[in-house]
């Protein structure tokens, strides 16, 4: 058992133990960073679209109905939210005077909510649509909020640089502190792989358990006690390429200056 702690644990305690917290913080900081690259990844002009369904006196509730039922066979919508008209108001009154604003004529308006990277065939929809009540339509808008793409990059870029840094730093000096051991191993006829593996197995195992600790908590805070929201199910694709990215590049960080250090050795 000595032989194995020895042999796959050379470092201190606290070295192993800060390379826990280390994983453990920025595996947080990258799951905040999640709707920013996102952001990054997904960012094209993003349609919003709206319905709108003039009142007719004639069976309106019923094809209102009808035009929702229609609807909920495109998988691709996923819900449709009412926008009260107090919300149309305001909008409208920062673009005519308040005076000509009759509420009644003012169409039922409803904000179509539809899966993430997809988009409408609003001719199709709308010419559906018209026949059950006519003047329905369904707008379509985009939006590109540059400010939101700058802010995504920057605040992705920095946890990366930050990440990158702190990360050399310490690995650096985990190795200093291990270079009598690293001397001893190539003396007693250790070979580069050997010692390579068998250090990073033992940094690899805390990292796994920071990343892994992290990822536990969040999901523990957003489904248990509703503290959070960021979607863990909902984005476990791109959380389990963020844990990968970050598991490997801390692996082979670790390794190049390992191997940096052992051509210094002999």
């Amino acid at each position: 058992m000595k032989y194995i702690i020895i042999k796959f644990f050379p470092s201190a305690k606290i070295d192993y133990i800060s390379h826990y917290f280390f994983n453990f913080l920025f595996s947080l900081i990258f799951i905040t960073n999640i709707p920013y690259l996102d952001n990054l990844l997904f960012f094209r002009d993003k349609p919003v679209y709206t319905l709108l369904i003039p009142f007719t006196e004639e069976s309106y509730e019923e094809n209102k109905d009808l035009i929702f039922s229609r609807l909920s066979v495109n998988d691709r919508i996923i819900s449709v939210k009412k926008i009260e008209k107090k919300v149309i108001l305001e909008k409208l009154n920062k673009k005519i005077e308040s005076e000509s604003i009759l509420e009644d004529f003012i169409p039922e308006a409803f904000e179509i909510v539809i899966k993430k990277n997809n988009y409408l065939d609003i001719n199709k929809e709308n010419k559906n649509i018209k026949e059950i009540i006519k003047g329905s339509e369904i707008i379509e808008k985009t939006t590109m909020d540059q400010n939101t793409k700058f802010f995504s990059f920057f605040s992705v870029f920095i946890s990366t640089i930050f990440f990158m840094t702190l990360l050399s730093i310490l690995q650096i000096n985990y190795i200093k502190k291990i270079k009598t051991f690293l001397i001893k191993s190539r003396i007693y006829g250790g070979r580069d792989w050997d010692i390579i593996f068998n250090v990073s197995s033992g940094y690899f195992l805390f990292q796994a358990l920071g990343v892994l600790s992290s990822y536990f908590l969040i999901y523990i805070l957003e489904t248990e006690y509703k503290i959070l929201n960021f979607s863990i199910i909902g984005n476990i694709g791109t959380i389990i390429i963020l844990a990968l990215i970050q598991n490997i590049i801390c692996t082979l960080s670790l390794g190049y200056y390992l191997k940096s250090q052992l051509r210094k050795v002999l």
